[in-house]
């Protein structure tokens, strides 16, 4: 797996999957951090692009070390692909990285190092046959495995072992042993004819419909191609034979099962032995068997012909008499009493989904409008895309988020917005527009130039974008921390808004939209040990304006069953339109199934007017 993913890298570079496999390999052995790292370092670009452009500047030494001697051995590699045969190749990338050592060094080391020289006879079997094409056998491997056809474990004894191994003819190549047995040599294994048919040479047959009946009419190729392949198959089969038979020094064993009568199963590998023995032979051929000599060779055959099995004896008649019990006189009742079966019980439907994951981004959904969480999160809509000329490029998520990654680079002991923030926002969305670049300017700028960074830049361990897992009623709830800091018993957390308060109090937007969100930024500091927690809303059109919430350890039952309450809500499957200017803008199901602020019964009022309910 592993040689076979440097196959692919060597060919493209940038195929992320290949490299991940290569660099957490015995190739390269760099850490799981490593990987993180150059996953962030390379953005949105495919990861490849982290280690041409540089490495990132929190890699640990030993991985530093990794990454270049990989991309040294790598590039000389890539460069001398091309005129290498694919087994030299295969050998060069495990010399190159001495990964023949490594391998070895592994339980089970003689299996693993044999299969890898598997690979490589492979692909010179491949080169024989297609030509030096490393893509293609790449693409061959990969579609054998998709199939089913998965290639044996290559044998690592040796073959004077005493002991008995069950190999296919292809996995016998290059061995021998002292007594070989061919089973099931009758089989017929002529595959069926497809409707397109293609030679090697480039010759096509294919059957076409007609206009008018339907029926398949072969073209005036097809048979011609059709008796081309199969005697190419029937020779290949031959082939094949015979080095399944040729495998065996002091004792050969063939056997199989035909129907002499049937014409093709004189094509069977058991057939073609059977044709070159006389015919007096083989029906001298008796209950024993019968030895005969050719050529100084001693061949012993065995013959079981079919035999019907004997009729079996016809069951005595049963006499008459017996049965005039039950012809003559009345019929007798029977009386049996049978205990009465117990009320089978209705098996409950099963729920339509049971939710077992929840980001806070979709608890703050949820809040805002439930019907929207089912379409995004449950059905899996995405939201909908302006296009309309005049309307933003960015949606208001992709505002906020690109605020987000600014400011989790900001240093927060000494805020201050980037120099190159331009540029950092068009490497995520090059199609923003300068009103939005300066929007998200202003925005970045509004909490570094605010007093709650002042006071965060004095806090000790203060850290952005803190990762949390916590499990709550089957429900595992995940997500990140804009601002994290401990120390003393006390937590204080900090979460930035980028909503438009159109003239709403931020108290107001909390209570409605993120009461959810801030009971589990509670939950997750006071089960990490937190005496008292802080969390702190900061909606950065006034970020003056703090909504603030203080929580003890007494309050943890109550936030837990309010917590509770709301998963019980959720996997209730009670979802209900909460219409609104802001959370129906770009809603997947606008003018679909929900008809948004129309719902209102008049304006002002947030009871809409027809109930909706998905379950």
């Amino acid at each position: 797996v592993d040689l076979l993913a440097y196959l692919r890298l060597l060919q493209n570079r940038y195929d992320d999957e290949a490299l991940v496999t290569v660099l957490a390999s015995p190739f390269v052995g760099v850490s799981n951090d490593a990987l993180v790292l150059l996953r962030r370092a390379a953005g949105r670009r495919p990861l490849y692009a982290g280690i041409e452009r540089g490495l990132p500047d929190d890699l640990a030494e030993r991985d530093k070390q990794l990454f270049r001697a990989f991309r040294q051995r790598y590039e000389r590699l890539a460069e001398g692909s091309g005129s290498l045969p694919l087994e030299r190749l295969c050998e060069q990338v495990v010399i190159e990285h001495d990964y023949d050592l490594a391998v070895l060094a592994q339980p089970d080391g003689r299996r693993r190092y044999a299969n890898m020289r598997k690979l490589a006879r492979l692909a010179r079997s491949y080169e024989e046959l297609r030509g030096r094409d490393i893509e293609g056998f790449v693409r061959f491997v990969r579609e054998q495995d998709s199939v089913g056809a998965t290639e044996l474990e290559a044998v690592a004894e040796e073959e004077d072992t005493d002991v008995i191994r069950l190999l296919t003819i292809h996995a016998a190549k290059g061995l021998e042993f002292k007594v070989v047995v061919v089973a099931d040599a009758g089989r017929d294994t002529r595959a069926s004819r497809d409707e397109v048919l293609c030679l090697p040479d480039g010759r096509l047959g294919f059957k076409v419909a007609h206009p008018a009946t339907g029926k398949r009419l072969a073209t005036t190729d097809y048979d011609a191609v059709k008796v081309a392949e199969t005697q190419a198959e029937q020779d290949e089969r031959r082939r094949l034979y015979y080095v399944a038979m040729t495998r065996a020094i002091d004792r050969l064993i063939v056997s199989g099962s035909i129907d002499p009568a049937r014409s093709a199963d004189a094509e069977t590998p058991i057939g073609w032995v059977l044709d070159r023995l006389g015919p007096d032979e083989l029906e001298r051929a008796g209950d024993g068997p019968l030895e005969i000599v050719r050529d100084g060779a001693r061949l012993v055959l065995r013959v079981d012909r079919f035999r019907p099995a004997a009729p079996e004896a016809a069951p005595a008649p049963v006499e008459e008499s017996q049965l005039s019990l039950f012809a003559a006189g009345e019929a007798v009742p029977l009386r049996l009493e049978v205990p009465p079966l117990p009320e089978l019980e209705a098996v409950p439907e099963p729920p339509a989904y049971r939710i077992r994951r929840l980001s806070y981004s979709a608890l703050a959904l949820f809040e805002r409008c439930s019907y929207r969480f089912y379409a995004e999160r449950i059905a899996g809509m995405r939201p909908k895309r302006r296009a309309a000329e005049g309307e933003p490029a960015l949606a208001a998520t992709e505002i906020g988020d690109a605020v987000h990654a600014l400011l989790e680079r900001v240093d927060l002991s000494s805020p201050r917005v980037p120099d190159d923030l331009e540029p950092q926002v068009r490497s995520r969305y090059p199609f923003a527009r300068e009103d939005e670049i300066e929007r998200i300017r202003a925005l970045t700028a509004a909490y570094c130039s605010s007093e709650l960074a002042a006071r965060v830049a004095a806090l000790p361990g203060a850290a952005a974008e803190r990762p949390f897992a916590f499990e709550h009623d089957g429900v595992l709830f995940h997500g990140r921390l804009d601002v994290l800091q401990l120390g003393g018993g006390r937590a204080l957390v900090v979460d930035y808004k980028t909503n438009v308060l159109d003239g709403r109090a931020p108290e107001d937007v909390v209570e409605s939209e993120y009461r959810l969100q801030r009971l589990v930024y509670a939950i997750v500091c006071l089960r990490a040990g937190a005496d008292e927690v802080d969390v702190v809303h900061q909606f950065l059109e006034r970020p003056e304006a703090l909504v603030s919430a203080a929580f003890g350890r007494a309050d943890l039952p109550g936030l837990e069953a309010e917590l509770s309450a709301a998963i019980a809500h959720i996997q209730a499957g009670d979802f209900r339109p909460t219409p609104g200017e802001m959370v129906c803008s770009d809603c997947p199901v606008l003018g679909l199934v929900c008809a948004g602020p129309a719902l209102r019964v008049h304006a002002g009022s947030t009871e809409p007017e027809h109930a909706l309910a998905a379950g």
